[in-house]
């Protein structure tokens, strides 16, 4: 069915047809909308009401867990989505070089839909899908208005409220001398040259931790994961009950749980010998704990389709729970695993995350939404020890995320231009400037700016990866070889692509293949020195989606290797032991892909187009907070920056405290 010749007022079936083709939602809405339907027999909805249901579930798979039933606010919600899926629609036409007769409908034209819709819904309650015992659907009444939510949301937001206000989280007052206390206790355990110095906030976790559970958020490099681990020295000296209890890392995926493991080492390495051969018990607490994702810590089981532990089969008590990167917790799985918690109490919680960042794939955002209440509870680290304060990487961070207006002074891409070498330096490249740039003379743009960067960071990769000997035994590996492995991995992680696309000519699939054509001067899908990245999780291996490694050779088996680096050791695994789509090329990666990493050298593309959903702060802001330290260039023109600086994605969660 050609979209321009849809008309929104014409069946219900056009309707969703409309919407699909437009991927504005999936299939699987199609049958949950006929479920509603069907149950639905008296009275039958109205043409309108099942459109905005359809509207609903639309909503619903972009993150969130309710729609206003008011005509302006769910009008005013829907157009920013709809002139979305506009502007990437028009972008996938020029992409394929088509042109379309007719403009693509105006948000306006769903606004009648949305009047008749949302009133029939109200008035005629359609009390066999929405009310308030086993119907699938209910009405929320807020202060605002009423809402249009599932049951499971609704159900899933109530255990959050309740378990928020039994206690589980107290706000108590320390004592005037608990911080500066704290600082000494730090200071007292750091190996001679160590850069930790923690300021007021790090040290308030480290006093507050000792005496409740916390939450703990900040942005990235502001030290979330290195103050747990002085928090749980601090846990073992004070209280020796503490050392026989467990201790639980987790976090939302796979990839971020290695890194909270990690951090323990890193920990570990900051505190002086003379401390650790005193404490032998300590380090091997912290050096021996595993971490898990939230599903392999509540034991997910497929044929229960639910959790193991839950509310009637509770964790385990008298146990020390650290979970990390809590953004990107979505509202279900916040729900179970607070509701799986001890309910004696007998156990230690201690939340970390940055609510600026990209909230969860899933509905809700949890994290965010508990922050909007100022509880004592809440720790937020500031100081980034990532940039000081004349860092202009950190100021244009700070100031995306307070919103501030900033002026974009971009220039062109000038290839005979040195950049990348000057440290804590900041590029904006307008490839457009002024010109109305075909898909071809853009694609060539990009080219000459990627090739550039491939030359200066990709290409050491290759003579570097031929040197990879994966052959020799880990217990036989020489320190020669080792030296080898670190290089390469280092070289690797030292440069990053971003884009906040998939597709086009600014998307990480044509900016992969520029690369791996630049360095072999071939279409090879596979090669010596190519990064990969996993896209979903090889458990049995235990290596997860986000995982990444580089292509190395055997010369004996005469096949490629995986060659990842996992707690500072590397393992390697024949590439044919994976199934050839669960890896993908990764010398540029998409900015919700880097959520978690950080590289010293970051070239990140914005969309093209204002409106695009992928154009906003978050986007910009997860972008920007993964360089380290050395340059951070951005391809986009003044107007997109703005936009992308002034657009916020809001999910409605709804949870009040």
């Amino acid at each position: 069915m050609a979209i321009e010749k849809v008309n929104v007022d014409g069946s219900v079936a056009e309707f969703f047809e409309l919407l699909r083709e437009m991927r504005g939602i999936t299939p699987i809405a199609e049958k949950m909308h006929k479920l509603l339907c069907d149950l639905q027999q008296k009275p039958a909805m109205s043409t309108s009401a099942q459109k905005v249901l359809y509207m609903y579930l639309s909503l619903l798979e972009d993150g969130n867990t309710r729609i206003p039933l008011d005509e302006k606010m769910l009008f005013a919600k829907w157009s920013q989505k709809w002139n979305g899926l506009v502007v990437q629609a028009e972008s996938r036409d020029a992409l394929r070089g088509f042109k379309r007769d007719e403009l693509y409908l105006s948000a306006d034209a769903f606004l009648p839909i949305i009047r008749d819709g949302v009133q029939d819904i109200l008035l005629k309650g359609y009390s066999q899908i929405i009310g308030d015992d086993s119907t699938l659907l209910h009405l929320q009444e807020t202060p605002q208005c009423r809402y249009l939510i599932s049951s499971k949301h609704l159900e899933d937001k109530i255990h959050i409220e309740n378990i928020f206000k039994s206690g589980i989280f107290k706000e108590s007052v320390i004592e005037s001398d608990a911080v500066p206390q704290a600082k000494e206790f730090v200071r007292s355990l750091l190996r001679e040259g160590s850069p930790i110095d923690f300021d007021d906030r790090q040290a308030e976790v480290i006093a507050r931790g000792a005496l409740q559970n916390l939450i703990i958020t900040g942005g990235p490099g502001t030290g979330k994961t290195t103050v747990i681990g002085f928090l749980l020295w601090k846990l073992f000296a004070s209280d020796a009950r503490y050392l026989n209890w467990d201790l639980f890392m987790a976090a939302p995926s796979g990839k971020a749980a290695d890194r909270l493991a990690e951090s323990m080492e890193d920990t570990l390495h900051e505190i002086s010998e003379n401390v650790r051969s005193e404490h032998p018990e300590f380090v091997e607490k912290l050096a021996k704990t595993s971490s898990y994702t939230l599903h392999r810590l509540l034991k997910y089981s497929v044929s229960k389709g639910g959790f193991t532990f839950n509310a009637g089969n509770p964790l385990p008590e008298k146990a020390i729970y650290i979970i990390d990167e809590a953004s990107m917790i979505d509202v279900s799985l916040f729900a179970a695993f607070l509701q799986a918690l001890p309910p004696s109490g007998d156990f230690k919680l201690f939340i970390l995350g940055d609510p600026n960042q990209l909230p969860s794939v899933d509905a809700g955002a949890v994290l965010g939404n508990i922050l909007e209440f100022d509880r004592n509870f809440v720790v937020k680290l500031i100081r980034s020890n990532r940039f000081n304060d004349d860092s202009k990487i950190g100021v244009l961070a700070g100031r995306i995320q307070r919103g501030e207006n900033i002026v974009f002074e971009a220039s062109p891409f000038d290839s005979r231009e040195a950049y990348w070498e000057t440290r804590d330096s900041v590029n904006l490249l307008d490839l457009d400037g002024d010109r109305n740039l075909s898909r071809k003379e853009e694609l060539r743009s990009v080219e000459a700016l990627v090739r550039k960067w491939t030359k200066k960071f990709y290409a050491p990769l290759l003579s570097l990866a031929a040197s990879v000997n994966p052959d020799v035994p880990e217990e036989c590996v020489s320190s020669e070889q080792l030296s080898i492995c670190e290089k390469l991995w280092n070289v690797a992680n030292q440069a990053r692509i971003l884009s906040a696309e998939r597709r086009g000519n600014r998307g990480v699939e044509i900016l992969n293949q520029i690369v791996s054509e630049t360095l072999t001067q071939s279409t090879a899908t596979r090669f010596v020195g190519q990064i990969l990245i996993f896209n979903r999780n090889q458990n049995e291996f235990k290596l997860y989606n986000g995982d990444t490694g580089i292509v190395v050779r055997s010369e004996r088996h005469e096949q490629l290797f995986l060659m990842l680096k996992k707690q500072s050791r590397f393992s390697f695994f024949p590439l044919s032991y994976f199934p050839e789509d669960c890896l993908e090329s990764a010398f540029a990666i998409t900015i919700h892909k880097s959520q978690g990493s950080g590289y010293p050298n970051i070239l990140m593309f914005l969309p093209t187009r204002k409106g695009h959903p992928l154009l906003n702060r978050q986007i910009l802001y997860t972008g920007v907070t993964r360089t380290k330290k050395q340059s951070l260039t951005i391809v986009a023109t003044p107007e997109t920056f703005k936009a992308a600086c002034e657009t916020v994605i809001e999910r409605d969660t709804g949870i009040a405290l």
